[in-house]
């Protein structure tokens, strides 16, 4: 055992060891034990910006096949956590993270980790859609491009996998070759995904994807996100608690920067084990 411990503490409740062991008893209540062998993993993941602890002691595991939403208030920690899993966070100046984040038994946060192969692994969805302003046949053959090289029938081919899994394919088989652009939001968005799948991850990152959709574009959102799961793991942020109940199997709720409570989605929503989590979920604050 570490000496440091072994040292008798002051015994006050603003004792820094006990602090330390107050949110790893809390850390430890809610992490279910079911999830023996996950695809993802965060392990007392601290991140900061600047002087700012965004992020403190976040520990969870994540299933294969499954989708689990992230829920909070604005401003928790919820998009930050998210971008951790494929270091989106690098590109912000002055960001620090301590901790581990595992994809696949491979801690990611090493200094040789090959970012363009992470990210081809750990695809990422935004909240706004944001095609490339070039045809719908470039954006979807972009990252393949990228990855390696492709006879045209191959890229045709890939696209059209990809328009079909984005259920895109029958609104877009017959202008390719037109701007993306020219799409409605919702159709952006499907483009954006389709995108991403044509660079065949197994994780997909979707931070609040339909937010900025009207709700027929985001019942064809979540559709979607049902079938994806078949063949993905899906994390997805979402300010919408209707939305977290019909389309995740678990869910995170953050707070402060903390993930106060993760469980099944159905345990979480119909009983939570924390007060916190129960004020939130039904509507006294946030």
């Amino acid at each position: 055992m570490n000496s440091e411990f072994s040292k008798p503490t002051v015994d006050t409740e603003s004792s820094p060891h006990k602090e330390k062991m107050r949110r790893q008893d809390a850390k430890n209540s809610f992490l279910p034990r079911q999830i023996e062998n996950p695809i993802l993993e965060a392990v007392d993941l601290n991140l900061y910006y600047g002087d700012n602890h965004a992020l403190t002691d976040c520990s969870v595991r994540f299933p294969a096949n499954k989708v689990t939403a992230l829920i909070g208030p604005s401003g928790c920690g919820k998009s930050t956590f998210l971008r951790c899993f494929n270091r989106m966070n690098d590109v912000i100046p002055g960001v620090r993270t301590q901790g581990r984040v595992i994809v696949e038994g491979r801690d990611i946060n090493v200094p040789t980790l090959n970012l363009e192969q992470l990210r081809k692994q750990v695809g990422m969805v935004f909240q706004r859609s944001n095609p490339f302003p070039t045809s719908i046949f470039a954006n979807i053959t972009f990252g393949p491009k990228l990855h390696g090289s492709h006879t045209k029938a191959e890229l045709e081919e890939i696209c059209e996998t990809a328009l079909k899994q984005a259920d895109l394919w029958r609104e877009v088989k017959d202008r390719l070759h037109t701007s993306a652009m020219s799409l409605s939001g919702g159709q952006q968005q499907r483009l954006c995904i389709a995108r991403t799948l044509a660079n065949k991850p197994e994780i997909i990152l979707m931070d609040e994807p339909a937010s900025a959709l009207d709700p027929i574009s985001t019942s064809k959102i979540e559709d979607l996100i049902l079938e994806l799961k078949e063949r993905y793991t899906i994390i997805i942020v979402t300010h919408n608690m209707q939305q977290a109940g019909r389309i995740s199997d678990y869910t995170a709720f953050f707070l402060n920067g903390e993930i106060v409570e993760f469980n099944t989605t159905e345990q979480l929503f119909r009983k939570p084990d924390k007060e916190l989590t129960e004020n939130y979920i039904t509507g006294r604050f946030g």
